[in-house]
């Protein structure tokens, strides 16, 4: 499968870059809401790197992954039909984002610092889920199953993160909300329900881990 061959590459990249020149590694826990009711409430997880740099900001590039196990409804109208159809759904649905930031440290002192960082990026989602579903004025139900990826969608946004140092300058706790625009279908897209972007708000618990050597900490303080 393409997608587990891309992961698996950016996997890869990913611990060859963190051996040569990681200046930080990030490992977090998510929360997330969108407004597309296939992911409206997703947790997962989050892993990423800043290379090493003489510049004060911080280059970031991250991978995540959510998934959304929450039973939700719909009711949609069937231009066929001619009906409302009233949708019961039990999802299993994920989404794989891989991302590229650029933090700027707007306030920076001895123990803390707030980064507000604009960020880029390519998601993927895969929808698995079992629906069962009748039409309106009729008792009878049916069901259906769905199981497919939808791929190199577009995303943009921006992370707020407020950190503090709790060890040594070694290692650091930080709370982020990242809101974002993934640009979902295409405008000239005919019939269906999928929106053309989604709105997505997530939030992050973040451990940091410091690996830069003392002289490169102390240039940037």
């Amino acid at each position: 499968m393409r997608i587990m061959k891309k992961l698996s590459l950016f996997i890869l990249i990913f611990l060859l870059l963190n051996q040569l020149s990681a200046q930080e590694i990030k490992i977090s826990p998510i929360f997330s809401i969108s407004s597309y009711p296939q992911f409206n409430t997703s947790i997962g997880y989050g892993i990423g790197f800043t290379p090493a740099s003489i510049s004060k900001h911080k280059l970031g590039f991250a991978f995540s992954q959510s998934f959304n196990y929450f039973d939700y409804s719909q009711n949609l109208f069937s231009d066929g039909e001619g009906k409302t159809q009233y949708r019961d759904i039990n999802p299993k649905n994920q989404r794989l984002t891989f991302s590229i930031n650029y933090g700027f440290n707007i306030l920076k002192r001895q123990r803390y610092d707030f980064l507000i960082s604009p960020k880029i990026g390519l998601n993927y989602f895969k929808v698995n889920e079992s629906i069962v579903y009748t039409y309106e004025n009729e008792t009878e139900t049916h069901t259906l199953e769905q199981n497919y990826w939808t791929k190199n969608k577009f995303g943009m946004g921006f992370i707020l993160e407020y950190r503090r140092k709790v060890f040594a300058d070694k290692l650091s706790l930080s709370f982020s909300t990242e809101p974002e625009v993934i640009f979902y279908s295409k405008f000239a897209a005919k019939g269906g329900s999928e929106p053309y972007f989604i709105g997505w708000m997530s939030f992050n618990l973040n451990v940091i881990f410091n690996l830069a050597k003392n002289k490169t900490v102390e240039l940037n303080k």
